[in-house]
């Protein structure tokens, strides 16, 4: 079976079993197996690791995404060829590479779900670059949100400051912020640019970039680690569309909340693959960070309830 035939094959199943859902809750399952697909990929990266160098994983990955976008970009062809705005294309790429890369750099040699919640930090990126270089509001709730859950972070990473751990802390950090920078120009390039220039180009220049530190160390994959690699692609793939069709269903703001459900899917294959046992801190800091996203969603939900007058 093909990487589309097991899209479209996923696609078919999703819809069938979310049929008679509500979109808010079809948008929420659609998000959960996202943030699963996503986590799995974490795990799959960690176990090739060990014997693959990360840029030469990120160069399959970002193969496998070519392969599957190939089609699209032979019938946009003349899209493709002329950029609307190469400035924002150029930073979003290197946000893009930087996220990456030192995303797999960090996955591989910290605990999975220490990994995860680093990962998080990239909302406070978000919100200080948008209200720096965008003039974007931040909101009380949203504040909330950011400041809150970046306690609950820390509160699961321990940061220890010995040299190691914190030099992989500082890089999953650099990691965060290059995710946010790639995230900014996204929302301002989308909306003079198509989706299949923003998907080629980074699948493309992502891919490029990853290849010359990927042939300095490089090693030939066996059988078994060359499905792995695949794997890796075809599930970021999926995992990226099943994600964006969440948003067509549900509210951004419940949406993107489901993310930190992640945490707790890395806590969990954390321990059963890799027996990576959270302490009590860590599971605490778990709860922080699910809560700093679930009381400002049912405190709106809350203000913006209609009065009911009693007869």
């Amino acid at each position: 079976m093909s990487a589309n035939s097991l899209r479209l094959s996923v696609s078919q199943y999703l819809q069938h079993t979310a049929a008679g859902l509500s979109p808010t809750l079809k948008g929420v399952l659609l998000a959960l197996v996202s943030t699963a697909l996503f986590t799995l990929v974490g795990v799959l990266v960690r176990i090739l690791s060990d014997d693959i160098g990360v840029f030469q994983i990120l160069h399959f990955r970002q193969l496998v995404f070519v392969a599957l976008l190939t089609p699209a970009m032979v019938k946009n062809i003349d899209l493709l060829l002329k950029p609307k705005h190469l400035k924002l294309h150029t930073f979003r790429i290197l946000g893009a590479f930087t996220a990456l890369s030192l995303g797999f750099v960090t996955v591989s040699h910290i605990p999975l779900a220490d990994a995860t919640a680093l990962g998080f930090t990239q909302v406070l990126f978000v919100a200080a670059v948008s209200y720096l270089f965008l003039s974007e509001a931040v909101s009380v709730l949203r504040l909330f949100t950011i400041i809150t859950g970046f306690i609950g972070v820390m509160m699961v990473v321990q940061p220890s400051f010995e040299q190691t751990s914190m030099t992989y802390t500082l890089l999953g950090l650099l990691a965060a912020f290059g995710a946010a920078v790639a995230v900014i120009c996204v929302r301002k390039v989308a909306q003079v640019e198509s989706k299949i220039t923003l998907l080629a180009y980074q699948a493309i220049f992502v891919g490029l970039m990853a290849l010359l530190p990927s042939l300095l160390n490089w090693t030939w994959p066996t059988g078994e680690q060359l499905l792995l690699l695949v794997c890796v692609g075809v599930l970021s793939s999926i995992a990226q569309w099943v994600g964006v069709t969440a948003y067509k269903y549900g509210e951004a703001n419940v949406i993107a909340n489901v993310e930190y459900v992640k945490i707790i899917y890395s806590l969990i294959l954390g321990y059963w693959l890799f027996a990576e046992a959270p302490n009590g801190l860590a599971i605490t800091g778990t709860l922080v960070i699910i809560l700093s996203a679930i009381l400002p969603m049912l405190y709106k939900k809350k203000i913006n309830q209609p009065l009911v007058e009693n007869r």
